[in-house]
């Protein structure tokens, strides 16, 4: 058994590999804490682990040398490149991590290299749908946008002309640019996922366009939601390049300094 563990900024994500498999993951919502308590709560006996693979900005806090098991400790980009390739078979993609924010990782050959990052990504959207809406509540929110209309706050290429070259009229032209009156709740809610997600997306297209990468892979906490299925799958479709969501996509930097620990 090889335990994964990644302390981010506002999260911690666990998963445990068996024979190099995925046999558990876990995400679960805060900074740092007791994670040999966490572990124990989750029923993971990491006495028996013959390895621990750390990463994420607080993993020195861990706690879990004291546990007498071999613990490594893995640089997020190699954590980030490795789960998304091992998730999604592929190699020489662009990683957009999406956390509190997001980063770009390239994915290619074994070797992964931080390109950027923004300070838009899980927490932006958070913070939104608090301000504007007052919706704590993320998977409430999921609903409400998908059941929104963001062409109602967005202006569209459409909205100006038929067709711009090779734009196709539902591209955004300016995010929450409408001011409907008319627009419900929902419909900002779809517009603020989709600034948030187009932002990350589009970010995504020029790494892949400045590394020559050849697909886009999307991991984190929001990678899986409604909203981020959908927007992406417009992407793919209106600029002809895969954008892959992973089964296990929240817990895939975990999944990823795991399966890095084994060979390094």
């Amino acid at each position: 058994m090889i335990i994964g563990v990644d302390m981010g900024a506002s999260a911690v994500k666990v998963c445990v590999l068996e024979g190099g498999e995925v046999a558990f993951t876990h995400y679960e919502h805060g900074r740092g804490g007791d994670i040999p308590a966490l572990l124990e709560r989750l029923g993971i006996d990491a006495v028996q682990a013959e390895l621990i693979a750390l990463t994420g900005l607080s993993a020195k806090s861990s706690g879990l040398e004291r546990l007498g098991r071999p613990v490594k400790y893995i640089p997020e980009p190699d954590s980030i490149g490795e789960g998304a390739c091992s998730l999604t078979g592929r190699d020489n993609l662009i990683v957009a991590s999406i956390g509190t924010g997001t980063a770009f990782v390239h994915a290619k050959g074994g070797r992964y290299i931080h390109l950027c990052g923004t300070g838009v990504g899980g927490g932006t959207l958070k913070g939104l749908a608090v301000k504007v809406l007052g919706e704590r509540d993320m998977r409430r929110f999921d609903h409400m946008a998908m059941d929104g209309d963001c062409g109602r706050v967005d202006l569209l290429i459409g909205d100006f002309v038929e067709s711009y070259g090779i734009l196709d009229p539902e591209i955004t032209a300016s995010n929450l640019a409408r001011l409907d009156p008319m627009a419900t709740d929902a419909d900002w809610a779809a517009g603020l996922a989709n600034l948030v997600l187009q932002v990350i997306g589009t970010m995504s297209l020029l790494a892949c366009s400045s590394s020559g990468a050849e697909s886009v892979a999307v991991i984190g906490a929001i990678a899986d939601t409604e909203p981020s299925r959908a927007n992406f799958a417009k992407f793919q479709r209106v600029y002809g390049r895969d954008f892959l969501i992973p089964e296990h996509s929240a817990c895939a930097t975990a999944i990823g300094a795991a399966r890095r620990a084994m060979c390094v």
